[in-house]
């Protein structure tokens, strides 16, 4: 199982190492050194994970706790959108270039066979 570590305070959205994941992979949203921004990630078309969201990341809550990739997850692409500060992106620009942002986590192999419906 491989740790995947999503970097949404970026442009573009970077992924450590990369955004192929596998199931049972285990995925982190961080906001790195953005220590002024809050962010909501949400997956409009269904989510790869365990535990759907939304993710709200700031504050004291600066990264998310490891979510699971789900054994039942189909291959594909997952998009996921994140909206910072409540649409109030001007609040954090120090440093940072603010907008919406999307990306997408990858789901590179099918479901192990014993789970496929």
């Amino acid at each position: 199982m491989a740790n995947i570590t999503i970097d949404v305070s970026t442009t573009p959205v970077t992924y450590t190492p990369s955004p192929d994941v596998k199931h049972g992979d285990t995925v982190v949203f961080t906001l790195g050194s953005a220590l002024n921004a809050t962010a909501t990630v949400t997956f409009p078309h269904g989510t790869c994970l365990t535990t759907s969201g939304p993710y709200t990341l700031g504050g004291a809550t600066m990264a998310t706790s490891p979510l699971t990739v789900s054994l039942t997850a189909e291959r594909r692409v997952y998009e996921f959108d994140v909206d910072f500060n409540n649409g109030q992106e001007s609040q954090a620009r120090k440093g940072h270039e603010w907008d919406r942002k999307n990306g997408g986590i990858d789901v590179t192999s099918d479901p192990p066979k014993e789970l496929r419906r």
